[in-house]
């Protein structure tokens, strides 16, 4: 189908504006935590390299899942004292592939029984091998540098970093670590904001891509256009791209996921819903259609 889809950044920069004002006076519909925050209250007793290991290895398995279970389970395993080892890059690579998948298969921390494990040890020994076991030594290799290592990691080491090293996995990565630790990273705001079915519905709900399109799910055309979007509508706000993804899967999760053959239960309780467009919008993982002006 050809795409019949209009950009307006300038409809992007007012709902990101409202958005995040309402954020900072309460919350969106009230609520302000992601799936990835389950694991804040244990972060503070931990020391810091263990904290960024905890966050980053779950992170890595953050693709095609139950992002709440997926948090759940890594709590779980790194709280099993048999099992805690799978966040230590050394151990995993002394205990070897075969013991890791035990491991993760557990407590349900791997799904895909063959795929999460072998990222998780491509992610480990590469580590372990070139940076002593230790994320800052990673980042520091890129002086905190993160636009300089998003475009590295995309040409040059998914195999190292797999999953990782995607498009949308990458800044969303870095997004928990900024939101959770206070780590010095330079040009965050070149990243891209991380494109999932409630970013990309939000976007289009509000009106920041207008027009009519169908897909079989979440495509590259679709991912391509909403990341354009943010990118234009932010440039000189102050705002990085990546800060939009929690208030955006916020606005979806507990508000435009409701809106159903024209009705929108949640628009009167919406922060941004004199914004909220006219049409049909359905955008899950495997059915895109958009139907706006």
């Amino acid at each position: 189908m050809a795409v019949n889809l209009t950009l307006n950044p300038e409809r992007a920069r007012e709902v990101a504006r409202e958005l995040l004002s309402a954020f900072e006076k309460g919350g969106i519909f009230g609520k302000r935590q992601l799936p990835d925050d389950a694991v804040n209250e244990l972060l503070p007793s931990l020391e810091f390299e263990e904290a960024l290991l905890l966050v980053t290895f779950t992170t890595a398995l953050d693709y095609m899942r139950n992002a709440s279970e997926l948090w759940s389970s890594s709590i779980k395993t790194f709280s099993d004292e048999e099992v805690k080892w799978v966040f230590d890059p050394k151990e995993v690579k002394r205990k070897g592939a075969e013991a890791l998948k035990e491991a993760l298969l557990k407590h349900g921390l791997a799904k895909k029984k063959n795929r999460d494990p072998q990222i998780w040890f491509s992610i480990a020994s590469s580590l372990a091998e070139r940076h002593n076991g230790s994320l800052r030594s990673l980042f520091g290799s890129y002086g905190y540098d993160v636009e300089f290592m998003f475009k590295d990691f995309l040409k040059n080491r998914k195999e190292e970093f797999p999953s990782l090293s995607g498009e949308k996995l990458f800044p969303h990565w870095i997004r928990s670590l900024r939101d959770k630790f206070n780590l010095p990273f330079k040009n965050v705001e070149k990243l891209p904001i991380p494109v999932d079915v409630h970013v990309a519905r939000a976007t289009f709900t509000t009106g920041c891509i207008t027009g009519k399109y169908s897909a079989k799910g979440l495509n590259e055309t679709i991912k391509r256009r909403v990341v354009k979007v943010w990118e234009e509508g932010l440039k000189g706000t102050g705002i990085a791209p990546i800060e939009m993804f929690r208030p955006l899967w916020l606005l979806s999760k507990y508000g435009c996921h409701y809106r159903k053959n024209g009705e929108r239960p949640k628009r009167g309780e919406c922060p941004v819903g004199h914004l909220c467009v006219d049409g049909k919008v359905v955008v899950t993982s495997g059915r895109v259609e958009i139907d706006t002006k």
